[in-house]
């Protein structure tokens, strides 16, 4: 028996005949198929309007503000940053514009032409710029501070370049019609088209910036500062004026066009922005000039750590020349940071002598004694609380002038030891210690005098000749001014003006310090330490001088206890002695050696300082007969 295979079929769910048969059915027939295709259209043109409503107004602002940020930029240009002048307008600070030239790889068609430009310029690629170039880096610095002049140099080439590329391309283009039929020129020709077309000067990019020069180097590179690689000034003027100097920075909108090409948009006013201004100082650069050579020379010669000198106008406040050694250039890289240190105000330490002023003053002032008193000087050591203060000139019984005259650490500890406590600090503080006088510099530092409760039954005794306080050489030197124009203490001045605006008012800080009587008696005491006392190596020809020196010993924080070899001398005096017109001081720290007593090392210099300045600034003498006696004796010698 034959068993016949009967074939299986596949049960298929969509089968053409189960897709014809749902088709045919009356749900879907044609009037239901048209509806459902017009309500998919419907539907469609439904979505893309919803879409575009929420484009045009629910994102708007999103997406014109990602336009903007793609076809649009904003740009920062630095303004050129003010000029810094002394009194006379002669320029110690100024900015110059230089320029950065860079490559882009990635859009650098011919190297050999680039290499050729830039070559006639001495602007060569260094080995690392060949292989920045190789790796393709977008951004290849190849030279810094270029001239404006060699910018504008280069550019011209550039131009005449591209105005020879684009008369060969004219040409070509003429030539193409003209060998229309002769397929092989034409070829050619098509070639050359496609090599010339591009720029070869594309990738080059050249960036601006200013540069901050200082005319006059070293001079009076404390007072002035110095600016970082951002122009933001780090100390001096060019830190406290950073904002009026700088200006505000210029903001403006291009379209850019492509990587290298942008067209500006907008037109900056310059009544929209605040403009960078000129700073112009008190400082005079002739005075600077002299007040820095002589403390130098004093340096090398004394082989001190540091020195410091100021001329001042005691009338005004004006600070004439601030002089503060080691020096440095503001151009250059700083060896040490301690170096921008200006230590005429950012540098305390115990005065000594120079102190002793106050002490004089307070008991003038308060009648406790007159200048013709007597005081027994206990032979130069005086026994008190437990420990002996001594005397470099053994004295016995000597008169009040002759205490400042003779600089007797005793003499000042018996005039302190008359005066109420709290009476001679309020002094001190009257004088501007312990209090920072203002000036318009970075770093300035306060100093230190304890309060009258911390004081030891010693206190008043060291404070009298200048120990136990910390004290700044601007905070000296403004006392010595109050002393010469008769007992007003007035802030010191280092700007004159800025841009149009003088500042011409005299800001006085106390009046009345000491009575204009107390301040002649102790000018007339001052006068008698140059002519009769420690000060005489301090005498400038013609003029009458007043003046203290003062040699500190240094505490020595190690051992606890005063210093035998360290010392600080320093001089401050004023010129002529009963009508001042300068206060000078000179400070030095450390002086090496023997020879550290302030009238070797500090008044000598102070001498030389102010004999140049009297000279250029025409005070007229007020002893002409020294002067006449100084040319009899030169003629006699000839």
């Amino acid at each position: 028996m034959i068993k016949i295979k009967q074939s299986k079929k596949k049960n298929r769910f969509f089968s053409s005949d189960t897709l014809k048969k749902f088709l045919n059915t009356n749900f879907f027939s044609a009037a239901t198929r048209q509806k459902i295709i017009i309500g998919f259209l419907f539907l469609f043109f439904v979505l893309i309007i919803a879409k575009l409503i929420n484009l045009q107004i629910f994102q708007h602002s999103n997406k014109e503000q990602f336009i903007q940020s793609t076809v649009y930029k904003e740009s920062e240009e630095q303004q050129q940053r003010g000029f810094i002048f002394d009194r006379n307008k002669n320029i110690l600070a100024m900015s110059v514009k230089t320029y950065t030239l860079s490559v882009d790889a990635k859009m650098m068609p011919d190297i050999k032409a680039i290499e050729n430009l830039l070559a006639k310029y001495d602007i060569r690629f260094s080995s690392s710029n060949y292989e920045a170039i190789k790796a393709k880096k977008r951004y290849i610095p190849i030279q810094s501070n270029i001239s404006e002049i060699t910018i504008l140099q280069i550019k011209h080439d550039i131009s005449e370049e591209r105005k020879k590329i684009r008369a060969r391309i004219r040409q070509l283009k003429k030539d193409s019609k003209i060998y229309k039929k002769d397929i092989e020129k034409k070829e050619q020709i098509r070639a050359e088209l496609n090599e010339i077309k591009e720029d070869k000067f594309v990738c080059l990019k050249i960036e601006s910036k200013y540069k901050r020069i200082y005319p006059e180097k070293e001079l009076a590179a404390h007072v002035i500062g110095k600016v970082n690689s951002e122009n933001i000034g780090t100390n001096g003027i060019e830190k406290f004026c950073n904002e009026q100097l700088n200006g505000e920075n210029i903001k403006r909108q291009k379209m850019v066009i492509n990587n290298y090409k942008s067209v500006f948009l907008d037109s900056v006013s310059e009544k929209d922005i605040d403009q960078s201004n000129d700073v112009v100082l008190t400082i005079d650069r002739k005075l600077q000039f002299i007040a820095e050579e002589e403390l130098e020379k004093g340096l090398i010669r004394t082989k001190s750590k540091k020195g410091v000198a100021i001329i001042q106008n005691p009338h005004n406040g004006e600070i004439l020349a601030m002089a503060s050694l080691p020096k440095y250039n503001p151009e250059e890289k700083v060896a040490k940071q301690e170096y921008l240190i200006n230590n005429a105000i950012g540098f305390s330490a115990e005065p000594g002598s120079t102190f002793k002023i106050v002490i004089l003053s307070t008991v003038l002032d308060q009648g406790i004694f007159k200048l013709t008193d007597k005081v027994y000087c206990e032979n130069g050591n005086f026994k008190i609380f437990g420990q002996t203060i001594h005397d470099h000139d053994k004295q016995k019984t000597i008169t009040v002038q002759q205490i400042l005259e003779q600089s007797s650490n005793v003499g000042t500890s018996k005039l302190a030891l008359k005066t109420d406590n709290n009476i001679f600090y309020n002094y001190i503080r009257n004088f501007g210690f312990n209090s920072r006088t203002g000036i318009e510099l970075t770093g300035e530092e306060k100093g230190i005098v304890a309060p009258v409760n911390k004081w030891s039954k010693l206190s008043p005794c060291s404070l009298s000749f200048g120990q136990e306080l910390f004290v700044t050489p601007l905070q000296t030197i403004g006392a010595y001014s109050t002393i010469a124009n008769g007992g007003t203490l007035l802030k010191p001045k280092i700007i004159k003006a800025i841009a149009n605006n003088e500042f011409e008012d005299i800001e006085v800080v106390r009046k009345n310090v000491v009575s204009k009587d107390t301040a002649y008696k102790v000018r007339q005491a001052l006068q008698g330490v140059v002519t009769d006392g420690t000060g005489k190596s301090a005498r400038v020809p013609g003029y009458s001088v007043g003046g203290k020196t003062g040699t500190a010993q240094k505490f020595d924080q190690q051992l606890r206890k005063y210093s035998k070899k360290n010392y600080m001398a320093s001089f401050c005096g004023m010129l002529p002695a009963m009508n001042p017109e300068i206060v000078i001081l000179v400070i030095y720290d450390e002086p090496y050696g023997d020879e550290y007593y302030a009238s070797t090392v500090a008044a000598p210099v102070f001498s030389k300082i102010a004999q140049r300045a009297a000279e250029y600034l025409d005070i007229k003498p007020d002893k002409p007969e020294e002067l006449t006696e100084k040319k009899n004796k030169k003629g006699a010698k000839r």
